[in-house]
């Protein structure tokens, strides 16, 4: 299954590289257009992407180290805090926020006003979310 995933995930970078996402001076272009606004936190490991000049928060994005030196059990979480969604995926922790971004617009979990479809979202949650993959380490 996380093989699947993984080929997916590859197809779907192949597929997206038609759209050109820049994040720059605190805005998200897509196409040389100014598309969302963002913030980095936590020295660049949080990513909150608003709906473009707004504070209006569509998506997080945590690099999450689960508080080990190791980098085998890190992976990124991509919260919806409006739909309490939280997609973890391992796959994920060596992409960059662009492709994120690209991602969810690709799998038409987000369009480009910032609008969230739910129905993609849970689709978008079954096929990438490998749940708690925290605790790989532990035990």
């Amino acid at each position: 299954m996380k093989y699947l995933s993984f080929i997916i995930t590859l197809l779907v970078t192949f597929t997206i590289s038609a759209q050109e996402i820049k994040l720059k001076k605190e805005i998200v272009y897509i196409s040389d257009t100014p598309t969302f606004s963002y913030t980095k936190k936590a020295m660049g490991n949080e990513l909150y992407v608003y709906k473009l000049n707004t504070k209006e928060e569509i998506v997080t994005m945590i690099v999450d180290n689960n508080n080990t030196e190791s980098k085998v059990d890190d992976s990124k979480k991509i919260v919806f805090t409006q739909q309490k969604t939280t997609i973890e995926n391992k796959n994920f922790r060596s992409r960059t926020y662009e492709f994120l971004i690209s991602l969810l617009l690709e799998e038409k979990v987000i369009d480009l006003k910032g609008e969230i479809n739910n129905d993609n979202l849970i689709r978008f949650k079954a096929k990438y979310d490998e749940g708690n993959v925290n605790h790989t380490m532990m035990r």
